[in-house]
């Protein structure tokens, strides 16, 4: 490797960690913003919380007296075994260029499956938040946002092309994530609320962290297909 390539593979990774460290005040404010005008088109009982009872950087809390109607584990535990049924009967039809799907599907009934069994023999108050899933859920897009310039170096820094192209991938995937987490959150919290909390383990365990990596290596896989075969060279 020629100093020029090992100095982007150091130099632009460390640059990038000392941008959004910088930034992760502006981001979970933006993030906070974004919450908060949704919430108030889609009728989520979010306000912004009081500065001496924030404990983290969303700053959020539930409207007084709301009714949180998800956070019991008997509500919508017929729904969503009426709803593993039904996806599981729809994945014995998926055969051909749709078997993928069917593994994809037959994981996510299992996992569900399994969340309804523990709540049927622990009926306890849930003791997540649907709040502290929410901030968990920025919290983890935040650390994986902070390691893609380490992925990146370790992928596709490497490879002879401009660093003009490895700075817009890596920015252009940064404000992917940087729209794509508050939005999963958004979409989390409506399907707590609105439906039951016993859907919180298959969407922390299948559509959390894991799923915001899959979407990482998609993202890259794209950023690489876009070099040219003598870039490995």
């Amino acid at each position: 490797m020629s100093p020029w390539l090992l100095l982007q593979m150091v130099g632009l990774p460390l640059a990038w960690l000392a941008l959004l460290y910088g930034l992760r005040e502006p981001l979970y404010g933006f993030w906070r913003s974004y919450l908060l005008t949704w919430a108030q088109w889609l009728q989520l009982p979010l306000v912004p919380a009081d500065v001496l009872s924030r404990q983290d950087l969303l700053g959020l809390s539930w409207s007084p007296g709301a009714s949180d109607l998800g956070l019991t584990t008997t509500t919508g535990a017929a729904l969503a075994a009426v709803v593993v049924v039904a996806a599981w009967g729809l994945s014995l039809r998926l055969r051909g260029r749709w078997l993928p799907a069917q593994y994809l599907v037959r994981v996510l009934c299992v996992v569900q499956a399994l969340a309804l069994l523990y709540f049927w023999f622990a009926p306890m108050p849930f003791p997540h938040q649907l709040l502290s899933h929410a901030v968990d859920l920025l919290d983890a897009g935040y650390l994986l946002m902070l390691s893609i310039p380490v992925l990146m170096a370790l992928g596709y820094y490497p490879l002879q092309i401009s660093w003009q192209a490895k700075v817009v991938h890596t920015l252009l995937i940064l404000m992917f994530f940087g729209v794509m987490v508050p939005q999963q959150a958004l979409v989390h919290l409506l399907i707590l609320q609105h439906l039951s909390v016993v859907f919180m383990p298959v969407l922390y365990l299948c559509f959390g962290a894991l799923f915001d990596m899959m979407v990482f290596v998609a993202l890259y896989a794209w950023a690489a297909s876009t070099a040219p075969l003598s870039a490995t060279h």
